[in-house]
């Protein structure tokens, strides 16, 4: 028997009746221009696609202020590949935060990932596979301690995330002996496929193209069947079907005449797995049921559990999760970097829960989305770094991400609350 769709509930609207079908007459407030404006400001997909626009604008003005210095593909895509692991750590973090708890300690764990990647191979000479799969379950053991601390013991999420992800930070440094830990001439050499000039980690070695191309294409046929749904009751199906086919067809005449093959083609190997791990969490989230049963936990924990959910063992797996993508992101930080920095991932806590709340604003009115903390995040990189390019010294890129996430927590709570209204 399939699995109910927990996630669907009635909401309520305070808003007088509708009026009958028919004419509107010449008193009608919804008639007219201003009742249009009206409707056009109340429309959800107007209301998640106003912080888009607005970065879009953002960026109009980057490249008639900077020009090519701000305009030039390799260099938005080297901002991508850098700060991957910061755009997994986002999607680490949204697990916890739909379940209505926080995760802390994604820092930590990223930077003792980091550590373990580049010294159990150069220091014990491990077999880089169980490197990989070491740092993977240290990572799932570590959400897991957070998710028994906070659901089991019922330690407060800041606490326990906050204690953890310090313990699992301390735990780096003791590894590194608190110093820079990185290959050297008479120590095992990292497998040339992970760090290097021709490695998964190097901006100068690019993803499969034809990979892009069809992810593409399955772009593009998702938004020609999330038109079709919008179909107005009074269009024709055929029609309508022909006027959204259009649509995709000009947008994507568009993209390519901005340059689309040039994008695809400066996508790195870590641009195109930090795609591939964005498509395997939205899958997730939005495609199964611990993905409805997690939406339902944290809108209403108890209807979630009056209707069988069991709210404590799908936020103990959200952690979980957590912790397994943070590991992963410690990983492609170190094949990104070749080495491993005391405090690798601490300073990525506050850009990675920019980027999760970010996704509640970008294409979104209060619902956290994958796709929107990809581009959430990647759009602020891109902002701080034209400010940047543009003169700005590189140490206020912590105020310029502080400024947005109070923003769009800010925004997020306003558009949630009107929905509810």
């Amino acid at each position: 028997m399939s699995a109910p769709d927990l996630t669907a509930a009635p909401t309520t609207n305070g808003s007088a009746a509708p009026a009958p079908a028919g004419p509107a007459g010449p008193g009608s407030a919804a008639s007219g221009p201003d009742g249009a404006l009206r409707r056009l400001a109340g429309a959800k997909s107007f209301q998640g696609s106003i912080t888009f626009v607005a970065f879009l604008a953002v960026f109009v003005v980057y490249s008639l202020w900077l020009g090519d210095k701000f305009l030039s593909t390799d260099a938005r895509f080297l901002d991508i590949h850098q700060n991957a692991p910061v755009l997994i750590l986002g999607l680490a973090v949204m697990g916890t935060l739909i379940a209505g708890q926080f995760d802390l300690s994604v820092g930590g764990m990223a930077t003792l990932t980091t550590f373990l990647a580049i010294g159990l191979k150069i220091n014990q000479n491990w077999p880089f596979l169980l490197v990989i799969v070491a740092c993977l379950l240290i990572g799932v053991v570590g959400g897991l301690i957070n998710g028994l601390l906070v659901m089991r013991l019922k330690v407060n999420t800041f606490i326990a995330t906050l204690g953890t992800g310090g313990l699992f930070g301390g735990l780096a440094s003791v590894y590194g002996h608190g110093t820079q830990l990185s290959p050297k001439d008479d120590s095992p050499a990292l497998p040339g496929w992970f760090s290097g000039p021709s490695s998964i980690g190097a901006f100068g070695h690019k993803f499969p193209s034809f990979l892009l191309w069809i992810a593409a294409a399955a772009v593009a046929v998702g938004i020609f069947l999330a038109l079709r749904r919008m179909r107005p009751a009074t269009q024709a199906e055929r029609t309508w079907d022909a006027i959204s086919a259009g649509i995709v067809v000009v947008g994507a005449l568009v993209l390519v005449a901005l340059g689309l093959s040039t994008w695809i083609g400066a996508a790195s190997w870590t641009v195109g797995i930090l795609l591939v791990v964005g498509l395997l969490v939205w899958v997730l989230f939005t495609k199964t049921t611990y993905g409805r049963y997690l939406h339902a936990t944290g809108s209403n924990a108890e209807a979630a559990r009056l209707a069988g959910v069991n709210p404590e063992k799908e936020t103990i797996k959200a952690f979980v999760l957590g912790g397994l993508l943070a590991a992963f992101a410690g990983i492609v930080l170190a094949a990104n970097q070749g080495s491993a920095a005391p405090n690798a991932g601490t300073g990525f806590l506050l850009p990675a829960f920019a980027a999760a709340f970010l996704s509640t604003v970008v294409l979104s009115t209060g619902r956290f989305t994958v796709w929107g903390a990809l581009i959430g995040g990647t759009f602020l990189v891109w902002v701080s770094q034209g400010l940047i390019v543009g003169g700005l010294a590189f140490t206020y890129t912590d105020v310029v991400n502080g400024v947005v996430l109070v923003l769009a927590v800010a925004l997020s709570t306003t558009l949630g609350r009107r929905s509810r209204e």
